[in-house]
């Protein structure tokens, strides 16, 4: 019989942020709510701490991500919530787009745990069976080698191919392989239905042993609260949940409302309300202060989502961008060159680094005069197989466009580069050497590899101490 408590994951500051926000929080606007986050009972916590978040401190604050990581760990101190955060898709990709080697995974997990010393979980993007298959044997022994458990989030696809059979098979073999603690329903396109989660988590209760089941639903199609209290009905006992303003539309449950449907239901919790409602105070003054959207509600069912399938953050970003180069007319458009696209590749899941690459893509195709007359070096890396194969898609590629990508010039050496990838992600060559190809062989190690996070030095030669003061007057 499951337990009578549930148990909260808070995605306010990360995907909170990232979905209705795009990401635009500094480190005043990052550090009010922070304290009492790690004070408020819930049983972990995913902070800012990924690719993504050192690009917006620098180039759009001029602050360094450094002092904003250990401020995040001075507000939380000694928290009783597990802390995530996602270096992996940082420490495991390099400047070129591959994946980096052992070497500077296992600095990148030195660097963050001595910055962040309460950093002991990380969620593990998982849409393919290659990434189980070659990529976790070299994740899972090196993050726990630095006591950092490794969470497999398993996204759900909505084309044939991924149904329930397909989610059997890849839950059993993460078990009898790496025996996680947590495994989590990521619904990144927020487009599961009740009935779909009424099959999808006995699915995964039959497969995982003796892991914790997390949902992590979005609301893409306005059902994912009403999803969050099935699974409460399925036995599940843990979900994610952000906190007003950041919740709501293409991001997660509000927590008030999962505690408050979890009391309903005769289920208990451990939130303390009162902090969570200072935090939602402080939120609401922080997002009207720099004007990002507050009054967010959840979102109509539209059919048309299921064509696009773009995942919540995809579509904050996206439209931030498409205003910041003046076509935010062109939305529309683009949601509706999607779909075609999806068809053409071969119908990947719409998840991080896919959903990215394919918007971007279809702004261009958009835009420009003729379909893929500009091709990303980002389709030409999934074309030769740098981001899966089987279930990335590639084999059900349209021929023509399969072709003409393949026919581009430099994609010979971006497909030796796949075929090699393997044999770079397992190798281990001195640290040393790969600062000196850098030309920063005296460097420490946290400034080599912030360096090497974002891109090369420039970016780090423009930051401030600290954030912006003028923020302050608002908090």
């Amino acid at each position: 019989m499951a337990d009578d408590t549930i148990k909260i994951h808070d995605e306010t500051l990360r995907d909170g942020t990232q979905s209705l926000w795009g990401m635009m929080m500094g480190h005043w606007m990052l550090q009010p709510p922070m304290k009492e986050i790690g004070e408020a009972g819930y049983d972990s916590i995913d902070l800012p701490m990924h690719i993504a978040q050192p690009m917006i401190h620098v180039r759009f604050f001029q602050e360094d991500p450094r002092i904003a990581f250990r401020m995040y760990s001075k507000e939380i101190g000694d928290t009783k919530s597990k802390v995530y955060a996602l270096p992996s898709m940082g420490v495991m990709q390099d400047i070129t787009g591959g994946y980096s080697n052992k070497t500077m995974i296992r600095l990148g997990l030195e660097v963050f745990t001595k910055i962040m010393p309460q950093f002991n979980s990380c969620f593990m993007m998982c849409c393919d069976s290659d990434q189980v298959k070659n990529h976790f044997p070299v994740i899972f022994p090196l993050y726990r080698e630095f006591g950092v458990e490794p969470v497999p989030y398993l996204a759900i696809g909505h084309t044939p191919r991924h149904n329930d059979e397909f989610y059997a098979n890849a839950v059993r073999e993460i078990r009898d392989k790496y025996q996680p603690k947590e495994m989590v329903i990521k619904d990144v396109n927020g487009l599961l239905t009740p009935e779909r989660v009424r099959t999808l988590v006995p699915t995964f209760q039959e497969n995982c042993g003796d892991a914790e089941i997390m949902t992590h639903f979005h609301g893409m199609n306005g059902l994912n609260t009403y999803n969050t209290v099935v699974s409460m009905e399925l036995g599940v006992r843990k979900f994610t949940t952000c906190t007003p303003p950041l919740a709501y539309s293409s991001s997660h449950p509000s927590v008030f409302d999962i505690i408050k449907n979890a009391e309903e239901m005769g289920l208990s919790h451990n939130m303390d309300v009162k902090k969570l409602e200072s935090i939602s105070d402080k939120l609401y003054r922080i997002g009207k202060a720099y004007g990002h959207p507050v009054d967010n509600h959840p979102l109509p069912f539209d059919l048309f989502t299921y064509k696009h399938q773009i995942p919540g953050g995809v579509i904050s970003n996206t439209r931030t961008q498409l205003k910041q180069l003046g076509h935010e007319d062109k939305m529309q458009a683009v949601l509706e060159e999607i779909p075609t696209m999806l068809e053409e590749m071969g119908n990947p899941i719409m998840i991080t680094p896919f959903s990215q690459f394919i918007v971007t893509q279809a702004v261009l195709n958009v835009i420009s005069k003729e379909r893929w007359s500009e091709i990303l070096d980002s389709m030409v890396e999934f074309a030769c197989g740098i981001y899966g194969w089987e279930e990335a898609g590639v084999p059900y590629m349209d021929k023509n466009l399969y072709d003409k990508i393949m026919s581009l010039p430099h994609a010979k050496k971006v497909k030796d580069k796949a075929d090699r990838q393997l044999e770079y992600l397992h190798s281990e060559p001195p640290l040393d050497k790969i600062k000196a190809e850098w030309n920063m062989l005296s460097a420490s190690d946290e400034d080599f590899f912030f360096t090497f996070l974002l891109h090369g030095d420039q970016e780090l030669k423009k930051v401030t101490p600290g954030g912006p003061d003028t923020y302050k007057k608002y908090i």
